[in-house]
Parts: C-alpha cells; structure tokens; sequence
C-alpha cells in the first residue's frame, strides 16, 4: 500500500493522494478477521472483493463499530453481510475537491479510485488523504475549496 505523490497545486488531483493498492479481503471473511486485519495495517476500511478479485464492497471501522455496540459476535458475520454497496467511487484525474464533495453529499469517508480509461481500480481514499491534502496545502497559504472543508464539520 502507497501513496502516489504529495504535491500541492491549483490541478490536485485524486490520484495524487490516494492510496494505490488498497487491502482487500473476500466477502466470504468473517468481521472479527477483517478487524484484525485493519489493526495489523493500521488502516480504516477493507475494500471487500468478491472470488474473482472484483471489488463489490467497503467495510469500515464505523461498520465494526456497530457489530460491537449491537453485542453481535464478529466471528460469526461475514464482511458481505455488513459492507456497503454498491462502492461510491471517483476517476482518478478529478479534481481532488470532487472527492471531497462527493464524500460531504453521499455522507461517506472512503471512496473506491477507478482508472480513467476503465473500471479498473487505482486506489482508494479517504477523509485522511484530504486532511493531508489541507495540510500541505494550508502550508503553501492556498485554502482549497470550501468543499474539502465541508466533510470535516
């Protein structure tokens, strides 16, 4: 897992901070090793995939939460049971700011990265991609749109 490149001008785009090759597991997984499994990365979601490496699906640490809050046993629920889809997903080359406002609308933190020329995925990212994004960028005295900002209140 890794990040493409860390620059910051007026074209950032999602590509540019997104994470290439996420961690994926298969639907079939139980909740309790896909926690392990964000744990062990110290990430916050899992794309989920289905027995042809398609990813069908996201799981989150919001989504763990509830299982654990709901007294449910996460050895015994199986990630395609608790994922969300279909995935919300952003190309590649748009603008950073796009992600943002898809994330603010569609109330999420993950978004599924497709190649441009296809429906191949290129990565994923997430509300910390864009808090790195502003940080680098409040550095350079740019404040980008008012859309990155919005998933954040």
């Amino acid at each position: 897992m890794g990040y493409k490149n860390n620059t910051v001008d007026d074209n950032t785009l999602v590509e540019d901070y997104m994470t290439i090759r996420p961690v994926t597991m298969n639907f079939k997984n139980s909740v309790l090793d896909i926690a392990k499994k964000m744990l062990a990365e110290n990430i916050s979601s899992i794309a989920i995939t289905d027995n042809e490496e398609e990813i069908v699906g996201i799981l989150t640490e919001r989504d763990i939460v509830k299982i654990i809050a709901n007294e449910l046993p996460p050895g015994g629920i199986s990630a395609m049971s608790l994922m969300s889809f279909p995935t919300i997903k952003v190309k590649n080359n748009a603008p950073i700011e796009e992600a943002a406002k898809i994330m603010a609308t569609k109330k999420v933190r993950h978004l599924i990265v497709e190649n441009t020329y296809g429906e191949a995925v290129a990565g994923i990212i997430t509300v910390s991609d864009l808090a790195r994004y502003l940080k680098q960028k409040s550095g350079t005295g740019k404040l980008p749109s008012s859309e990155v900002w919005e998933i954040f209140f």
